[in-house]
């Protein structure tokens, strides 16, 4: 039973793996294009929310 309970569990973590890269290439092109235009992204870390 072992044996499968890590089997399992080792194709969840692959499959979640597969499943973000795309997601993961996306914020990497937006992060340089960020840093290509020169925006400083702990600046946008660091911006107060707005009051109402």
């Amino acid at each position: 039973m072992t044996p499968m309970l890590l089997l399992s569990r080792d194709c969840i973590i692959c499959w979640v793996n597969i499943w973000i890269a795309p997601i993961e290439c996306a914020f990497d092109l937006i992060e340089s294009e960020l840093a290509r235009r020169g925006i400083a992204l702990e600046a946008a870390d660091q911006v107060a929310p707005h009051t109402a």
